[in-house]
């Protein structure tokens, strides 16, 4: 009896290896392709249309108290903001001997950050120019650095935590530290909506791919030397 249950529960743990697996893979070739199309479609300037509308959309709801606040919070989307976060996280990590999750978040918040710098020398869009901006922005435009590097922090801590009682918490947060990020980058009108689309979706492979890389056969002997 005791045997089966043993069975029973090996079983039940080999299923769910594989439904996330295979969930995991899915989601990394949706983002991909996605990517692909909405990179196509800006190399041929065939979002412009889309992307002046929505910034003049956002732009109407422009007020005195988010000209003043949103330039600031941005910030926690930026490298510093980021690092700063991601330290946090990977110090909260080390604490509770999760270094497997910290494994995670390291690889990929570090992962997209040079991602993004190739991808960005690779298409070189200009930044929106439709109004005075409230803060300067010299690099280029595609993908967002900041809609990437919040994406991969805060779908890095979701896929750490999945296999835990906090995944809802983690996956709640994300997502509002994602979108809010976004938000304000078109709201400064320093990025085009594909711009953000694009890091979004990129981050999103990245993050896929890597825990697909963790389930792997190497992933699992590289984490077996881990504590």
């Amino acid at each position: 009896m005791a045997k089966q249950r043993l069975l029973s529960k090996i079983e039940k743990k080999q299923v769910a290896f594989t439904a996330s697996t295979v969930t995991a893979f899915v989601l990394f070739a949706m983002f991909t392709m996605a990517f692909v199309k909405v990179a196509w479609e800006v190399r041929e300037q065939e979002t412009q249309g889309f992307d002046d509308t929505v910034l003049n959309g956002i732009h109407s709801m422009s007020n005195g108290f988010l000209d003043s606040f949103i330039p600031v919070a941005t910030d926690i989307g930026g490298v510093i903001g980021v690092s700063l976060l991601t330290l946090a996280v990977l110090a909260l990590f080390v604490y509770k001997r999760e270094y497997r999750r910290a494994l995670v978040v390291f690889v990929g918040v570090a992962g997209s950050a040079i991602i993004n710098l190739v991808l960005k020398s690779v298409f070189e869009r200009a930044r929106p120019d439709l109004w005075q901006q409230l803060i300067h922005e010299s690099s280029y435009s595609f993908p967002s650095g900041h809609s990437m590097a919040s994406a991969a922090l805060g779908l890095a801590v979701v896929v750490a935590l999945w296999n835990s009682r906090w995944r809802w918490w983690a996956l709640s947060a994300g997502a509002a530290y994602i979108l809010f990020v976004g938000f304000s980058r078109l709201y400064l009108g320093v990025h085009y909506p594909t711009d953000v689309i694009a890091g979004w979706l990129v981050s999103g492979a990245w993050i896929m791919a890597v825990a697909l890389l963790f389930r792997s056969k190497l992933g699992h002997q590289a984490l077996r030397k881990l504590p």
